[in-house]
């Protein structure tokens, strides 16, 4: 699968806390800008009192979202998020939080999601 990316603005969540650091490193490292989903204490940006979403930023849009998880079905809450972006019609990757295990998309996502490795993703990032 080629993945074609230019400059991007990536809007980051995770499916537990604190799983998303290494890999906004590493994209950063790729050269995209990279927001997340949570602010510091775990609550959804859209909520945290003088915040906003990122995905409601109409001066540095969000140009893809993508979801650090593992290998479970189901979508926690950490990763509302990811509806958020569907619904925003921004594309979404799912990659994994640990490399020894690949991550897959939640159930009912399947077909909305592209499912790929974190260093895939970097690499189509720095390559644009």
């Amino acid at each position: 699968m080629t993945i074609d990316l230019k400059p991007q603005h990536v809007l980051l969540t995770e499916a537990r806390f604190g799983d998303a650091g290494p890999v906004a490193a590493r994209l950063r490292a790729a050269g995209a800008r990279v927001s997340t989903c949570h602010a510091d204490a775990g609550l959804c940006r859209a909520l945290a009192p003088g915040s906003r979403c990122p995905l409601d930023t109409r001066t540095d849009p969000v140009d893809l979202f993508v979801d650090v998880r593992g290998a479970d079905d189901e979508l926690t809450t950490r990763e509302y998020g990811v509806v958020c972006a569907l619904r925003a019609n921004r594309p979404v990757f799912v990659v994994e939080a640990d490399p020894l295990v690949a991550a897959t998309a939640p159930v009912g996502l399947a077909a909305r999601v592209t499912v790929t490795s974190v260093d895939r993703l970097a690499d189509a990032l720095a390559a644009r």
